[in-house]
């Protein structure tokens, strides 16, 4: 198994880290930026710390108990974001961290992410949670360079490795996608998203090997269930459509379980007016400015004195690739569909709609760029719709909100 799919398959372990100055020359320097949401952000200063697990190269090995992480930075807070910053690493990983991979690997390995993190009891260095938790006191992790969309990994090997993996003897940069991986340049800018924090970061710092607790003792004392929003939230949830030009919004709006049809709606500062036949926050525009591939709006929503406000970003753009437009399909086969990626999608919705028919006549939701659709008893003119979706933040707390940028293409079932 290779490195890049080891990365992607395999559990992280983590322990007690070193917190060391070191000096002389940088073997390798680290550059990235930082950013902020507009809501879900670090309450104050945050640090920057390069933390190695060698469980993630080798989860046949016995788990790792004291992986290093090696301080070298600040990044402070500040009021304006985004916020470059550099990285140096004056030396190799500790030997503790390194472990013997096998397979096209030669030697050993290890592997660390970048992490950020408030310094809550302010010791300059990332305390690592306990297996019984940590008090309030505690260090929380608000940002690192893996999960999400995209990942960033820095990858550690003792030996030269084989020309055709493009690793190399020393450091190396891996970049993972939900559509595989690559080794990138030492200096290419790593982005990295800074938040409230919250558990999934906070397992981050946990300090026995998560996968190994049993089902009913969450890892490090961490729960995984969202907190319930304060009384009085306004939770707003719904879709939010580009299609070409056409824009449809449809939002609901709740607080405290109820849904309200009495709330103040803008979208990009256009009002979204309550429509009682929808039962729904609904605004439909066949040539609209209102939404731009890859754009972020502001959805605001105001009631009596509560307030909420959500960054909706649309994905970027793509195209459909397979069928061809007007393609003639088999009632009742298989129908294959490919598209290019969308930048900014977390996952793609792919239907067939039929005019007369109610709802789509069969679906298929899925992270990659292609799928195969169920057969379909049909013969007649069939609209193949590909919508690219993403996700507004903070969806526990302020609702589900799905933004999508859809792709069409007609199509015809003969019997």
């Amino acid at each position: 198994m290779g490195p890049l799919l080891l990365l992607l398959t395999l559990v992280t372990a983590c322990g007690h880290p070193v917190d060391t100055t070191y000096a002389g020359e940088p073997l390798v320097t680290l550059r990235g930026e930082a950013s902020l949401s507009a809501t879900d952000r670090p309450d104050g200063p945050v640090r920057l710390t390069l933390a190695w697990y060698s469980g993630l190269v080798d989860d046949t090995a016995a788990l790792p108990s004291a992986p290093a992480s090696i301080l070298t930075e600040d990044i402070a807070f500040q009021a304006t974001f985004p916020a470059d910053f550099a990285l140096p690493l004056t030396q190799p990983p500790p030997e503790g961290a390194r472990v013997a991979v096998g397979g096209r690997i030669h030697g050993r390995a290890a592997t660390g992410f970048l992490l950020a993190y408030r310094d809550v009891n302010d010791n300059h260095r990332l305390d690592t949670l306990p297996a019984s938790g940590g008090g309030p006191s505690r260090d929380r992790v608000v940002g690192s360079s893996w999960g999400g969309l995209e990942s960033y990994v820095l990858l550690y090997l003792e030996e030269a490795q084989d020309a055709d993996t493009g690793l190399r003897r020393g450091f190396n940069l891996l970049h993972l996608t939900v559509n595989g991986g690559s080794v990138a340049p030492l200096d290419t800018t790593i982005p990295l998203a800074l938040s409230a924090g919250s558990a999934q970061l906070d397992l981050l710092a946990c300090e026995v090997a998560w996968d190994s607790s049993p089902e009913s003792e969450p890892p490090c004392g961490l729960s995984f269930e969202p907190p319930p929003p304060p009384p009085g939230t306004l939770r707003v949830e719904g879709a939010v459509s580009l299609a070409g030009r056409a824009v449809t919004v449809r939002l609901s709006v709740v607080k405290d379980e109820e849904y309200q049809g009495d709330a103040t709606v803008t979208l990009a500062g256009r009002p979204v007016p309550f429509v009682l036949e929808r039962f729904a926050y609904f605004l439909e525009e066949a040539d609209s400015t209102l939404l731009t591939e890859g754009g972020t709006v502001e959805l605001v929503v105001r009631r009596e004195d509560s307030v909420t406000r959500r960054l909706l970003t649309v994905p970027d753009g793509f195209s459909i690739t397979s069928p061809a437009v007007g393609a003639q399909v088999k009632s009742g086969t298989e129908l294959d569909v490919a598209w290019t990626r969308a930048p900014g999608a977390l996952a793609y919705a792919v239907t067939l709609e039929a005019p007369e028919a109610e709802g789509s006549l069969t679906r298929s939701y899925t992270s990659e760029t292609l799928t195969t659709l169920l057969p379909v008893s049909y013969v007649g003119d069939v609209t193949l719709r590909v919508a690219a979706v993403s996700q507004a933040p903070d969806r526990d707390r302020l609702g589900w909100i799905e933004v999508e940028n859809v792709r069409t293409r007609p199509l015809t079932f003969v019997p």
